[in-house]
């Protein structure tokens, strides 16, 4: 045979072993993730597959899409061993065990994961619990802020309030708390706490005692919150109880503010991943602020170290307040996701049922106070904390512009550490809690109401301070 011959009948034995190759790679996995405690498909979560043989193993990943769905083609014949993650496993410290299948040769395989119940994981968090709808489990570490070791002396303290009605279908308000010391490892426990309800949270270690955090346990019944204290930059609790003992009386003189050796660097970014110029930033209770620049960047330097409340605000997007771990002499990067206020331009009527359901159906209720549109704009107000400005009886304002808060004059509802003045919760379009009253234009707004005190405001808000709820204007419903 000439080379002339040889080379066709070379290329077609390539061809031959190499469509042998692609018919042994035939086989497919496919299924879906489903997030049980949610009760809806698992998007974005990652599955791992690895195949056990035959040799070499060979690892894939695949991310499911909107509905859950996830796929691997091109498989080779053999014995598979494949699980998957959701950001609300990772939470919990959860690893979900691998489940090992055999797969033939242009066979395709469906397997379908969902998440473990919420009852199984306050059972697991939470052995001697009674199940009971609407209660969950808070749980964590404790560590030192300046050491990184566990803070094995610490306490952590919770409150609530919760909303009652009595047998006159009067609301009764009850605060409610629990501290629990944590283990000689850092660990806590919180067991029974409420679900879908704004906690205050506190570390307290001897005479000291870190910032107060606002957490919620959601549906699943259980949250993982890591926690620290630095001795160095709490406040003492002799402080705090002088500080309480003032905002009884209506003195709104607060304690010196916090600083430290601590970093904190990050990006602020708009929901569409544009980076936002101009947004101020700031630890709560901390010294110093500062504002990104063009590039969405901030950097604050001497900050306290231990669990600490990041707040970002900027004019025409909602307060956002996040969670960080600050440490002495360290620098710690995160990036901020602000979402915009949507408010319609003033529309003309064109039907009688109102655009404010919620809003209609509690002014019916008897409780809270109510301005509609059309008192709005005969009050003329420049900013919308004029509305509250010794014009609403149980409501008081300090500052002006991007720094005025609202405080209720009804008292407050004690915990250590919650300083200065009882400062009103403000809800934006029933949506967004603890947002500053000036982010909305009063030209905007469609209706409001206001709560002085926990009676009566709705029981899915923070309300220990009272609430506002503001409606931007919207089309009304035909």
């Amino acid at each position: 045979m000439s080379s002339r011959q040889l080379i066709p009948w070379c290329l077609a034995g390539l061809f031959a072993t190499a469509f042998a190759a692609s018919a042994q790679r035939s086989a497919r996995i496919q299924g879906t993730v489903t997030d049980s405690i949610h009760a809806k498909p698992a998007a974005a979560a990652p599955v791992l597959l690895t195949r056990l043989s035959p040799e070499p193993t060979e690892f894939r990943s695949a991310i499911t899409d909107e509905k859950g769905r996830f796929h691997f083609d091109t498989l080779v014949a053999g014995h598979y061993a494949i699980t998957f993650a959701t950001p609300y496993l990772d939470s919990l410290h959860l690893i979900m065990p691998d489940r090992e299948l055999r797969v033939a040769e242009g066979q395709t395989v469906q397997i379908d994961f969902a998440t473990p119940s919420g009852a199984t994981l306050r059972a697991a968090a939470c052995p001697d619990l009674q199940p009971e709808q609407g209660k969950g489990a808070l749980l964590g570490k404790v560590t030192d802020a300046d050491t990184d070791q566990p803070l094995s002396s610490a306490r952590v303290a919770v409150s609530w309030t919760e909303l009652t009605v009595d047998s006159a279908l009067h609301p009764v308000t009850t605060a409610r708390g629990a501290m629990v010391a944590v283990d000689s490892l850092g660990r806590y426990h919180l067991c029974g706490v409420p679900t879908n309800t704004w906690l205050l949270v506190q570390v307290q270690n001897s005479d000291r005692a870190g910032s107060v955090l606002t957490m919620t346990v959601d549906a699943g019944g259980v949250l993982v919150r890591d926690l620290s204290l630095s001795s160095t930059a709490a406040r003492s609790l002799a402080s705090l109880d002088s500080a309480a003992a003032a905002a009884a009386h209506h003195d709104t003189t607060t304690p010196s503010l916090l600083t430290g050796t601590a970093t904190l660097a990050g990006t602020v970014r708009s929901t569409s991943g544009q980076p936002l110029s101009r947004a101020q930033v700031r630890i709560r209770d901390a010294r110093v602020l500062d504002y990104t620049d063009s590039l969405g960047h901030f950097t604050l330097t001497n900050q306290p170290a231990g669990s600490q409340l990041l707040e970002v605000r900027r004019v025409g997007y909602l307060l956002d307040q996040v969670p960080v771990e600050l440490r002495s002499g360290r620098r710690v990067e995160t990036t901020v996701t602000l979402a915009r206020i949507v408010s319609l331009d003033s529309i003309r009527i064109v039907a009688h049922r109102s655009a404010y359901t919620d809003f209609e159906r509690r002014r019916t209720e008897g409780f809270g106070r109510f301005l509609d549109e059309k008192e709005i704009e005969q009050q003329h107000p420049m900013e919308t904390s004029d509305l509250f400005r010794d014009r609403l009886p149980g409501f008081s304002v300090e500052g002006s512009g991007d720094s005025a808060k609202v405080f209720t004059t009804h008292g407050r509802f004690e915990l250590s550490g919650a300083l200065g003045p009882c400062k009103v919760n403000v809800v934006i379009d029933g949506l967004f809690q603890h947002q500053d009253v000036n982010l909305v234009d009063p030209a905007t707004i469609g209706a409001v109401e206001a709560y002085p005190g926990p009676a009566g405001a709705p029981i899915q808000y923070d309300r220990a301070c009272g609430v506002i709820v503001i409606w931007t204007k919207r089309q009304a419903v035909r």
